[in-house]
Order: structure tokens, then C-alpha cells, then sequence
């Protein structure tokens, strides 16, 4: 964990290509509205690309550790809930070049902007599945060793998906859930995953939470400050 914490989250290194964030800055400006249903919100919106740009995609330092993340751990099977524009899947794609990755997204024209911007930056190394949450788990036999969670930030769902993808890793997987202190439901499953019986290690940076699954070694919880100096930080 030290190593980890040393190595990868304090690190500046691997890069993330300027060609994504590029992308994802001119998307800011972009006013062509997606239609569709937000899983989320159990609502059908109508909203344009520049606010999903703005207010949804994650933050240019959080992809950047994403990338660095998946660089440093190696998996070889990577799942995303909650694909929305494809920022982070196209981060956590090049950062795992040997990896299969698979982004899954409810709203059909996020899916599809997702799928052509992985196109348009040449990522030939992951795929977007329009479904719900709950239909893709229950139909999808694989197994994964890297899983983001940034789909659904309520109790009673997260934790839903946490029981399920518990199931569905491999040894020592990781599943990274985003935004654990943005909200009561949210700090709630944090808690509860943190003490689950098959999560051994986690790691809270406060905007993410990792837990590993099947860790052989003693449980243990890590709690870590996220340097100010790389949010900011302009490659």
C-alpha cells in the first residue's frame, strides 16, 4: 500500500495524453443536447454535451490518477458503471493498454457519443454496452479485476451493485466507487463496504474509495490525502 501510495497516487508519471482532456475541454463548449433516461435520477433529460462536459465528467486530476492507477495495477479485464461522456474510460484505456475494457452506460445517445469519441482518439481497446446496471450484471458472465463505480450515487443502489460485483472478481480486484463522501447515502455505503467480510484493504482519497476483494492479508483500512499540488497540476 505504501509503494502504491508513493509510486502511483503521489506520482506525476505515467502522462495521460493531452489528446483526451484536450477533447473533453472543447466538449465544454459543444451545445448539441443528449436526449435520455438518467438511471441515476429515474428520469428522462434533456441535456447538452457541454453540461454532461462540465458537470459530469470527472475532474482532469481524477482522470489523470485513474490512469496512473490502472498503469500501476496491471489488470487485464476493466469495467466502468456510469460511462456518461467516456472521459474515464478513455483515461483508464490508455493507461491499460493490455486490458479489455468495458464501459456501460443506460442513456443510449451518452452510449453513443462515448463509443465514436473512443473512435475519434484511436482507443481500440474498449467498448461501450447501452443497459442498465442491474440487466448488464446479471446477463454478463466475466470477471474483473479493476471495477469503477460512477453511476449511481445512492445508498440502496450502490450497494445493490457492491454484492453483486463482489462475485464477479477476480483475486485481489479492486473496485474503485467515486464520490463516497458526496452525500449521507453515499458516506453510509462506504462504511458498510469498508467492514464487509470479503473487502481486506481500502484506501479512501475522499473523492474516491478503492476496495480490494480477497486481499491475503490482514484487514486493514487507509485513509490518505490526495496532494493538493496534483490537482491542479497541468501536464
Amino acid at each position: 500500500m505504501y509503494a502504491l501510495i508513493d509510486e502511483c497516487i503521489y506520482a506525476t508519471h505515467p502522462q495521460l495524453p493531452r489528446s483526451v482532456l484536450d477533447h473533453y475541454t472543447a466538449a465544454k463548449k459543444d451545445a448539441r443536447i443528449i436526449k435520455g433516461e438518467d438511471m441515476g435520477k429515474d428520469q428522462v433529460t434533456k441535456v447538452s454535451i457541454g453540461e454532461y462536459a462540465r458537470n459530469a465528467a470527472i475532474m482532469d486530476s481524477q482522470a489523470r490518477l485513474l490512469h496512473r492507477l490502472v498503469n500501476y495495477l496491471k489488470p487485464m479485464e476493466i469495467l466502468e458503471l456510469g460511462t456518461n461522456l467516456g472521459k474515464s474510460l478513455a483515461c483508464m484505456a490508455l493507461g491499460a493498454p493490455q486490458a479489455q475494457c468495458t464501459g456501460v452506460e443506460g442513456n443510449g445517445e451518452l452510449a453513443g457519443y462515448a463509443e465514436h469519441t473512443l473512435k475519434a482518439l484511436g482507443i481500440e481497446n474498449a467498448t461501450v454496452a447501452n443497459a442498465a446496471f442491474e440487466d448488464f450484471l446479471s446477463d454478463d458472465l466475466r470477471t474483473y479485476d479493476f471495477v469503477f463505480v460512477d453511476g449511481d450515487h445512492r445508498y440502496g443502489p450502490t450497494m445493490k451493485y457492491f454484492q453483486t460485483l463482489k462475485t464477479k472478481m477476480k483475486a485481489e480486484g479492486a473496485i474503485v466507487f467515486h464520490d463516497i463522501h458526496w452525500s449521507t447515502g453515499m458516506k453510509q455505503a462506504w462504511c458498510e463496504i469498508k467492514k464487509d467480510p470479503d473487502v481486506t484493504v481500502t484506501l479512501d482519497l475522499y473523492f474516491l474509495g478503492i476496495a480490494w476483494v480477497g486481499m491475503p492479508q490482514a484487514k486493514e483500512d487507509f485513509s490518505v490525502r490526495f496532494p493538493s499540488t496534483l490537482v491542479g497540476l497541468l501536464f
